[in-house]
């Protein structure tokens, strides 16, 4: 393009110096050139200052947008890690919690079966107690009421003085004929209240002059 603007410089410098001599021509081809020559300076001068104008704010942008990228990315990273923290602690605090309720339920097994040990060990104790002096009442043809009362101590007391089980009556000083009728009644199933079953498991093996010998001892109960 530059030498076809030069060119046609030329020929209109030739054309207008037609009549002038051939100095006139020179110095016009001259001015042409220099001319052409500052406009294409300037053209190629403002050409290149917008090129880096251009490249500058390209940069920038690209600066900003990786920034952004970047702040971006940390967040990112930071909501992730506090998440995962977030949902550490619960995992935690559910394991935490249930071993605490496993424990616990383990420990409340292990009381409700050591109490039904106990029991269990009360009632065998007094039953082989009861037939050992069973067995003595059987060779000498005595009974002996305060040994045949040794099977009902776990629940009525040493003395009589409890309630069994917080439900029977407290027996200490009944009447003789009175405990007899009501040993004799549980015996056959004829009487009893809220104690009816336990009693009649108790005086089962009792014969009747066992029961006669345990209702005169509890008769001298205080």
């Amino acid at each position: 393009m530059k030498k076809t603007f030069l060119y046609s410089l030329v020929v209109a410098a030739f054309l207008v110096g037609c009549g002038d001599d051939g100095k006139s021509v020179t110095d016009s081809v001259k001015s042409a050139a220099a001319g052409a020559v500052d406009s294409a300076k300037e053209v190629a001068s403002d050409a290149a200052h917008s090129a880096v104008e251009g490249a500058k704010d390209a940069a920038s942008g690209a600066v900003d947008a990786a920034k952004e990228g970047a702040k971006d990315a940390v967040e990112a990273t930071k909501d992730a890690a506090t998440s995962a923290v977030d949902a550490a602690k619960d995992a935690a605090h559910g394991a935490v919690e249930a071993t605490k309720e496993a424990a616990s339920s383990a420990v409340d097994a292990a009381k409700d079966t050591a109490a039904s040990a106990v029991e269990s060990t009360k009632e065998a104790a007094a039953g082989a107690a009861a037939a050992a002096t069973g067995a003595v009442a059987a060779v000498t043809g005595d009974v002996d009421g305060k040994a045949k009362f040794t099977k009902c101590v776990a629940c009525h007391g040493a003395n009589g003085e409890k309630k069994a089980l917080g439900a029977s009556q407290v027996i200490a000083g009944w009447d003789a004929a009175k405990t007899e009728a009501a040993l004799k009644g549980y015996k056959d199933g004829s009487y009893g209240g809220a104690m009816k079953g336990v009693m009649k498991g108790q005086v089962a093996s009792y014969s009747d002059a066992d029961i006669a010998a345990v209702a005169a001892y509890i008769s001298t109960l205080k």
